[in-house]
């Protein structure tokens, strides 16, 4: 028998059993597809992140990423949990300060940003995200209100749209009016996973400017039922999004080039999360994408295989 080591890390949190859980595998040579999706839908993680030998020359790893479901483009606490056990493993070198490694993803050759302390141990990974795709805008308020179990006019639909945006993968933003509301929603699973899959994009992604924390910007809620994660602790890719949504609607003053959005999330599920993004802008004109946070590892294991076709 084989065996492949996997690691469970809490990531965009630096306290174990808060955060979003995510699978690293760092030697993921000679797995197959199969495979992969196998060991993911054992760990059953939201995401598990497998990291392979580069094959583009601008990269230095290759990182793919599955739900227990499927294979998705990209993944930001996967990414942030798996730079955090290569740091762990030294397989990386850092210098103190900032290191830039490029990772190659299917959503493509991305930087990512390794802040070290002065002996070079890992303190933050910062994710480069490609940049935004502002996509449909959705009329339906009636209709995604009453999917998250709440009422039309706990949206706050005429202050910003309810629109699908994409730095890797697509997301609805839904504007909430208090944190109160955004509390109280209870989705119907079964009929917001077929009404994701039916309007192509990955979640619904829930934010209102009230915030248990009045340090942080946005509260925010994620529902992915469409690929088996009901709701998430930590999302990276969405919240990149979401930053760059609140910017190109200027709901945020825009009163400096590099605008920093501090999101909380996970409260609901009692895995409290800490993501920040930084968007790089000129005049609203979003031209960078970054999202961080910290990690904290909480396991270490080895899976036996081969595995049953």
């Amino acid at each position: 028998m084989k065996k492949v080591k996997v690691y469970q890390v809490d990531a965009f949190t630096s306290c174990p059993f808060g955060g979003n859980p995510a699978g690293v595998v760092t030697g993921a040579e000679g797995l197959t597809d199969h495979e992969m999706q196998l060991i993911a839908r054992e760990m059953n993680c939201p995401e598990t992140v497998f990291i392979l030998p580069a094959a583009h020359p601008q990269a230095q790893i290759q990182a793919r990423f599955f739900t227990p479901a499927e294979e998705v483009d990209l993944c930001g606490h996967g990414t942030i949990a798996a730079f955090h056990v290569l740091g762990a493993e030294k397989k990386i070198t850092l210098s103190p300060g900032d290191n830039v490694i490029y990772q190659e993803t299917k959503a493509g050759i991305l930087p990512v940003n390794l802040l070290a302390g002065p002996g070079g141990d890992l303190d933050r990974v910062v994710m480069g995200q490609p940049l935004p795709t502002m996509m449909g805008i959705c009329a339906d308020v009636k209709t995604v209100a009453a999917l998250l179990g709440l009422a039309e006019s706990d949206l706050a639909w005429r202050e910003l749209p309810l629109q699908i945006v994409s730095t890797g993968l697509p997301d609805l933003m839904v504007p909430v009016k208090n944190l109160a509301a955004l509390k109280k929603a209870v989705p119907d699973f079964a009929r917001l996973a077929a009404y994701q899959k039916e309007n192509g994009f990955i979640s619904i992604h829930a934010f209102t400017f009230e915030t248990e924390d009045p340090a942080h910007t946005v509260h925010v809620r994620d529902f992915a039922p469409s690929v088996q994660i009901n709701e998430e602790a930590a999302t990276g890719t969405a919240n990149g999004a979401l930053a760059a949504y609140l910017v190109t609607h200027r709901a945020l003053p825009l009163d400096r080039e590099k605008i920093v959005v501090t999101v909380e999330q996970g409260y609901v599920m009692q895995r409290p999360s800490e993501i920040v993004a930084e968007i790089t802008h000129a005049g609203g004109q979003v031209l960078d994408v970054k999202v961080g946070g910290k990690a904290v590892l909480v396991l270490t294991g080895e899976i036996t295989y081969p595995f049953p076709g």
